[in-house]
């Protein structure tokens, strides 16, 4: 069995990346996720342990593994797709998925196609 070490500045890393790579504060990034923003500060300098429900919350709402988050293990992207796809699906009604899909479809065969 592999052992794996908790790093709490890692693990607060790649919160404070995922945070600033949408550009978000602090202060949405927290409310985003239902905790304080003294609380996040904490957490992306490792000096506290995220709950498994904070890491929970990240996870459903930013649509990345909780595994990539306390072990920066990547999913493939295939899996982020389909988590993303299932996230959107509970977000809106059939209709408007199917013409998603309709328009995602017609892109990827115009994307295809070559160039005349």
């Amino acid at each position: 069995m592999d052992n794996y070490l908790i790093d709490l500045k890692e693990i607060g890393n790649r919160i404070k990346e995922l945070r600033t790579s949408l550009n978000y504060t602090q202060e949405y990034f927290s409310s985003q996720i239902h905790i304080s923003t003294s609380y996040l500060a904490l957490l992306e300098t490792g000096k506290r342990t995220a709950s498994i429900d904070v890491l929970a919350q990240i996870s459903n709402t930013y649509h990345i593994s909780i595994e990539y988050l306390l072990f920066g293990t990547k999913e493939p992207v295939q899996m982020q797709n389909y988590r993303l796809f299932q996230s959107l699906c509970s977000q809106y009604s059939e209709q408007e998925i199917a013409a998603s899909l309709s328009l995602a479809e017609f892109y990827l065969k115009n994307l295809s196609s070559p160039s005349t």
